[in-house]
């Protein structure tokens, strides 16, 4: 199997919402997820907007990465790259594709000069977590919560 890991375009949306729908229903929140082609392909084209990375198997999509650089690191004067959403087809999980497209996500973030690339997991998704562990991932349980407010 030849995997191979591409930087989206805004010709992929419809992928890409496909993909969005997917992760919705594996974390049972499909309720939430009414995100259109459009959207997403408006979004892409923001200044600063959404960005993807689509994982292929012998050119079929198996997985993809949606992501942004989303605020400044005020102490370092640098970007933050924030990692919104993952996703691998189960069929496919288990052949490295994860593991490329976060070492391409870390190119990226490197190419952009900036502090660190974040991301959130759920709480109950242990087998992510144990990956996101294998590749240097560190969970940080310090006094900083995170508070949001739905609009």
């Amino acid at each position: 199997m030849n995997l191979s890991i591409r930087k989206a375009t805004d010709s992929d949306s419809a992928l890409i919402a496909a993909y969005l729908k997917k992760l919705a229903e594996f974390e049972n929140l499909s309720e939430y997820c009414n995100v259109t082609e459009t959207q997403i392909c408006g979004m892409m084209r923001e200044e600063n907007g959404l960005n993807a990375l689509i994982a292929e198997a012998d050119g079929t999509p198996m997985g993809v990465m949606v992501y942004y650089f989303y605020k400044i690191a005020t102490f370092s004067g640098k970007r933050v790259l924030y990692v919104e959403d993952v996703f691998i087809d189960p069929e496919y999980r288990r052949y490295g594709a994860g593991k490329m497209m976060f070492d391409r996500i870390k190119a990226v973030g490197k190419e952009h000069g900036c502090a660190r690339i974040e991301w959130k997991c759920l709480d109950w998704n242990t087998s992510a977590q144990e990956f996101y562990k294998k590749i240097g991932g560190n969970c940080e349980s310090d006094e900083w919560l995170t508070y949001t407010i739905n609009l």
